[in-house]
This record gives structure tokens, sequence and C-alpha cells, in this order.
């Protein structure tokens, strides 16, 4: 059912076994402008699901061929965040606990109340069309840091390594998975306040002014403005306003002297990186030379001894220090 009035309208997979109830869902739905797409069971519905993804699934729980618990826990195999409600005339707390352990986000009884219906499906259709807005603006974010690499050759890839040389650091000191989540993507954006700063700044081809240096300086203070819309805002941004931060003050731009260990971790993957990997400015370090720089920086109190170790030992126990 296509709404030529709503070119862009959105859409819902609609799954149940029974024409009738699936036209008068159908009808109860038209008032929201979506497009509704038919399936009468799950296989069909997966069938559908290959060509492209739906906004909100809408399914019944008892249907031949494949049901509405196998169907959630495929349409979640292949997007977590993509609403699934479920439609059962069972009111017992097995049948929703099994629904809630497939994965769905919602469920509605048999017969259903066609306001609640409409009430339900347009707050899942806000909600997915918010969280696609978000993840256009972390796409466009990587796309930011792609584009301050792309602004010397000398950079490329360095966001990425600096991700995995902190993921590795992090595990070794017994971060949780969601930590590791939240790191990795804070590593890989530590560096997009760059994206203003000239390019022959960055380049570091000469000795930089004193204006030019504090330009540089303020691109944690840059990178945390970007990402300020995203909704892991504040869990991303110790990693990219703090990267520079050091244990005795010395760092910047806020000055800490109290910097959580996985910041550090960071922080020690970015000085590495950045001393073993080819530069306009200086020679290249050997992988030893880094590390022996890393352990300057414990001696003289900016960086955390722990944080150091585990660099070391990630680095050795994923066969990945440097060579030249």
């Amino acid at each position: 059912m296509k709404h030529p009035q709503f070119p862009h309208a959105k859409r819902v997979l609609l799954v149940d076994d029974e024409p009738i109830q699936r036209l008068l869902l159908m009808r109860a739905l038209e008032p929201l402008g979506v497009e509704v797409q038919e399936a009468r069971n799950g296989q069909e519905a997966l069938d559908l699901l290959r060509d492209s993804l739906p906004h909100v699934v809408l399914t019944d729980l008892h249907m031949p061929i494949m049901d509405g618990l196998e169907l959630t826990r495929r349409v979640k195999a292949l997007d977590p965040l993509l609403p699934v409600i479920l439609l059962t005339a069972d009111g017992d707390r097995e049948v929703r606990l099994k629904g809630i352990e497939a994965g769905a986000d919602d469920f509605l009884k048999l017969p259903v109340d066609l306001v609640e219906l409409r009430l339900r499906v347009k707050g899942h259709l806000e909600r997915r069309k918010l969280q696609e807005k978000l993840e256009d603006l972390e796409r466009a974010l990587f796309a930011l840091v792609r584009a301050v690499e792309a602004k010397d050759a000398y950079t490329a890839g360095h966001g990425e390594r600096v991700a995995q040389y902190a993921l590795w650091t992090a595990e070794e000191l017994g971060a949780k998975p969601e930590e590791l989540e939240d790191l990795h993507m804070g590593a890989l954006l530590h560096d997009v306040g760059k994206i203003g700063i000239p390019d022959h700044i960055l380049r570091g081809d000469y000795t930089l002014t004193e204006p030019e240096w504090r330009l540089i300086q303020e691109h944690p203070v840059k990178g945390d403005e970007i990402i300020r819309p995203l909704r892991a805002y504040a869990r991303l941004k110790p990693y990219v306003r703090w990267h520079h931060e050091k244990l005795d003050g010395s760092g910047y731009p806020d000055g800490l002297t109290q910097i959580p260990l996985l910041v550090q971790a960071v922080t020690a993957a970015d000085i590495y990186d950045a001393l073993t990997s080819v530069r306009t400015y200086r020679k290249v370090a050997r992988p030893e030379e880094a590390l022996q720089a890393l352990e300057n920086e414990v001696r003289q109190g900016r960086l955390d001894r722990e944080v150091v170790r585990a660099f070391k030992s990630a680095l050795l126990r994923n066969r990945a220090l440097r060579t030249v």
C-alpha cells in the first residue's frame, strides 16, 4: 500500500498470516501516511528484508513456516536497533519473556486497540527517524576524520592505528565491553577538531610560530564542539577533549591532573603512533625508542605507569611492535 502524496513515506513491514487482520491493521495505519509492506509469515518477511529494511516491523506471534519470535531474532541480527512490535493474544508472562529475549521492543495484545496501535507505531517511527539522523551525523564525523587525515599524506590511517592500540591497551587494563566501544569511537574521533586547521600548519614542515602552535592546541576544544550533538557525547568527550592532557598539569586544553586511565591509553597510543610514523619534520623513531619516550613520560609524572605497562604488553601480545 503506497501513498503517492507521501513520496518519502516511512515503511512499516506488517507480518500476519490472517488477511482480514492485515487489512484491518493497514487501514488503522493509514492516518500515519506510512507505506505498508505485507508478508504472511516470517520467511516472506525475511525475503522482503533482503531488499531493504523498513522503519518498523509489526508482526504476529503465531504464524506458519516461521513465527514472530524467530522473525524477531532474525530482524535483530540484521539491525539490532530496528524496532519490532509483537502482536499476540497470549497474555501470560512466559510468552512476554520469550519475546523480550528474542529482542522485541514492544508488545500489543490482540485484539488490537487501533488508536493505541497508531500511537505505538508513531512513537517508534519518530525514534527511528532520530536514530537515523544521529547515524548520519556519526557518518559525517568519520568522513571529517578521513578529511583531516587526507590533508596530510603522512597522517593517513593515524586514527585507526591509535584506536587499535588504545583498544588493546584497554583490554589489558580490564575495560568492560561497553567501555571498549566508547573508547574505539572516541579514539577514531580524537583529532576531528583538526579539520579547521590550515594544511600547511598540520604538515609541520617548518618551525611553527607561537600563534600557529596555539591554533593547533585548540583542536581538542574544536573537536569537543563538533561531537556535541552526538547521543554518546558525554562518553566520547574525554577522549576527544583530553587526549593531550598530562598528569602533571602541563597538558592542554584544561590543564588536568586527574585523567581517566582509558583516556591515557589513547594518549599513549597517539604518542607512539606519531613517533613511529613518517613525518616531514623529524626522523622516524624505532619502536623501542617510542616506548622509551613513553617511559620518559612516566618518569616525568605525565603518564600513569600502569597505562604504559599495559600498552607495552598489548603490543607484544598482539605482535604489533612496528618496524619501519
